[in-house]
């Protein structure tokens, strides 16, 4: 008989001490409930949702800006250098003589790669129609090397208008990936020749990281530059 009361006592006090136990170790309120088996309503917590990283279907801002720069590209260099400024038509008169051809020098070329300005509209969520306008330019001079004397100048400029079109194909709450296409004219300018040309632009991947205020880098071909990066801001009309 005192063996069997021993042994009750032993597994009632194990029983009242397993919940203060488990209280020790695990901190989250709402566990230990669970497993002492005192769960209480649901309303007596504010439990979070679990949040799924999916695409964003709703449309957030209708406006965007961006600048941009573009570093050089094969496509744009021959746009801006092969008309009249890499082939030299434009660099050197046709000397009869190597005395005269030393009678003239030229300056060092300066050159500004693709600088872009675009504003686009959101039709509906990761569509985006809008206008993009691009700039890039050269300068250089011809000089009489006996006088200082300033001949005339190589310059070149490059001025594009496009309409364009974006599609984002992966949104998520601080980053965009994305590909658009641009279509439009280009007028190139300078001394010895000119002329309005169609021209494109294409980003074959974009992406963007910040939500109002953002950067973006971009890999495409055309006018705009072959790597381009820049700074944006999304916004929504006042009304």
């Amino acid at each position: 008989m005192a063996r069997k009361l021993r042994y009750i006592v032993a597994v009632v006090a194990m029983l009242c001490t397993t919940p203060l136990v488990a209280q020790e170790v695990i901190s989250d309120e709402l566990i230990y409930d669970r497993i002492s088996g005192f769960m209480t309503t649901a309303d007596s917590y504010d439990i979070m949702p679990v949040r799924k990283s999916k695409n964003i279907k709703e449309i957030r801002h209708r406006h965007n800006i961006r600048l941009g720069y573009g570093a050089p590209g094969l496509f744009s260099e021959f746009m801006l250098d092969n008309i009249g400024m890499a082939c030299d038509c434009a660099l050197h008169f046709d000397y009869p003589s190597a005395i005269e051809h030393r009678r003239h020098s030229t300056s060092p070329r300066r050159q500004l790669s693709t600088l872009s300005l675009q504003y686009s509209y959101c039709i509906k969520p990761g569509f985006w129609l809008g206008a993009k306008g691009t700039y890039a330019g050269v300068w250089q001079y011809t000089y009489d090397t006996i006088t200082g004397k300033r001949l005339y100048d190589n310059n070149a400029h490059n001025i594009a208008l496009m309409l364009d079109a974006q599609i984002a194909w992966l949104r998520r709450d601080i980053v965009e990936m994305y590909s658009s296409l641009s279509l439009g004219l280009m007028a190139h300018i300078e001394r010895a020749n000119g002329g309005l040309t169609p021209m494109f632009d294409a980003v074959f991947v974009g992406l963007s990281v910040g939500r109002k205020c953002y950067g973006f880098v971009e890999v495409g071909a055309g006018i705009g530059g072959s790597v381009r990066g820049g700074i944006g801001i999304r916004f929504n009309s006042k009304n």
